[in-house]
């Protein structure tokens, strides 16, 4: 029985009903084993957090994406166009999280190469789904013989110096 069915099942039967409550019970006390384990463990705090943030952060990405060009609206009146749009969003997103950690891995193996700690420590702070150096707004023109040079720019980077 898959979980889905069972939910339904359950959701069927009256309130009172023995197994229903028996499951809502088990229920709270793994929800409560869970909330001990988090007060009581500040590594499972820190990881929450970090999650919570990687979330977050992608949520701001996606919000900076659609406000690119106006409010924040979605384009289409049709269920496709809406998924089309969504569908696109999607891929500027991860597009630009892919760019960031290319750059950020190149870094890495530059900086490893040359032995500087420093440089490390602060590249372990930086997030790959940051967009604040991306220019969401004009025209773009992309040419294929003025392809981006990413190691031309990691030479120009310096980071703890």
């Amino acid at each position: 029985m898959t979980q889905s069915t069972l939910i339904k099942k359950l959701c069927t039967y009256k309130q009172e009903h023995r197994t229903r409550l028996a499951l809502f019970e088990f229920d709270k006390l793994i929800r409560s084993i869970h909330t001990l384990k988090y007060l009581l463990d500040p590594s499972i705090q820190s990881n929450t957090h970090r999650s919570q943030n990687r979330v977050e952060s992608y949520h701001q990405l996606r919000s900076a994406i659609a406000q690119a060009y106006g409010k924040k609206q979605l384009i289409g009146k049709t269920d496709i166009a809406l998924e089309v749009s969504n569908q696109c969003g999607r891929l500027i997103a991860n597009a630009i999280i892919h760019y960031n950690s290319v750059i950020l891995s190149k870094l890495r193996i530059k900086y490893e190469t040359e032995d500087n700690q420093k440089a490390l420590n602060l590249l372990r702070k930086i997030s790959p789904v940051a967009w604040q150096h991306i220019h969401f707004q004009g025209h773009f023109k992309f040419y294929e013989e003025r392809v981006i040079d990413l190691d031309e720019i990691i030479k120009q980077v310096k980071l703890g110096s």
